[in-house]
């Protein structure tokens, strides 16, 4: 039997385990910060479950999720509208508690929220947030795609969230032209969030538009928008959920294994072997030092 250390500390196994010694396998907990919105936050546990290698009910996470809905809108306040309240303070402070309460790893099923991901990270003490445009932006690095369509949010878009992400792995992100982008943004707000999901059907125009430019791949960058149920390849271009992506990223962290066959499912074939791995969860697990006074309420 071969034990191997995980990103998250604790242990996973390769090969057939003792399973009396698996089960004195100490993992880490999971904390999330959900509630943006509060379907993507199901979603995100629903994908957590599927994602974890599981025979019986102690294999799994454990889990503490605070659904917070009520946190200010991302997008209106990274776009600067008129008295749009910050999101950083209730974030930072949701991540506190879920801290208090034991957990060391952290999420949010948020993509706009990672604009200020750093900020929200730097009130921890021990705890870590795990990166969903790390991740992604790494996982799309390391299978060697070079240039890659964005769907998200116009505060995603406007904040350059992805495209600092990519770019610095030497990855180009594309953009939709002002239009479409605001076509992505009625979809988001005017029709998922309003708890009317549309069909796929309405995103092939822009991914016929990303691939006419020549995109290898698009990342569905809101969650909002994995709600879609999303095919993993189209037109020869992978499509990346960034949702799946931070539930995968969330089983290994945490030191479980993750469930090949749901990688395969999930994935295009190019990315499945870092995901499998982790590959991409160390470099996305963004450490804080508990800078509250300067941190908490910071933009």
């Amino acid at each position: 039997m071969e034990m191997i250390r995980s990103h998250g500390g604790g242990c996973a196994f390769s090969g057939r385990g003792d399973p009396m010694v698996e089960r004195r396998c100490v993992r880490q907990r999971l904390g999330i910060v959900g509630g943006m919105g509060p379907a993507a936050t199901a979603r995100l546990l629903r994908r957590i479950v599927e994602f974890t290698e599981a025979s019986r009910d102690q294999d799994h996470l454990e889990v503490t999720v605070l659904n917070r809905p009520q946190i200010p809108d991302r997008s209106a306040y990274l776009l600067g509208v008129p008295g749009a309240p910050s999101f950083v303070g209730p974030l930072q402070q949701a991540a506190l508690e879920l801290e208090a309460l034991g957990c060391s790893v952290l999420a949010t099923p948020c993509n706009t929220a990672h604009a200020r991901a750093s900020r929200i990270a730097a009130v921890l003490q021990r705890g870590r947030l795990l990166s969903m445009v790390e991740a992604t932006a790494g996982l799309l690095a390391m299978a060697g795609y070079r240039r890659v369509g964005l769907l998200a949010t116009e505060g995603a878009a406007a904040s350059g969230v992805y495209d600092d992400a990519l770019s610095r792995r030497g990855v180009e992100a594309v953009m939709p032209d002002a239009a479409c982008q605001r076509q992505v943004q009625a979809m988001i707000y005017g029709e998922v969030k309003a708890g009317k999901v549309p069909s796929w059907g309405q995103v092939m125009p822009f991914l016929a538009m990303f691939s006419q430019v020549g995109c290898d791949a698009v990342v569905l960058g809101c969650t909002e928008l994995s709600l879609l149920g999303a095919p993993s390849q189209m037109g020869g271009m992978a499509v990346v959920d960034a949702l799946d992506v931070l539930a995968a990223s969330c089983v290994a962290a945490c030191g479980a294994s993750v469930r090949r066959c749901e990688v395969d499912r999930s994935f295009a074939e190019r990315l499945r072997p870092y995901v499998m791995d982790g590959a991409a969860v160390g470099e996305a697990l963004l450490s804080g030092g508990g800078e509250q006074c300067a941190a908490l309420q910071a933009s």
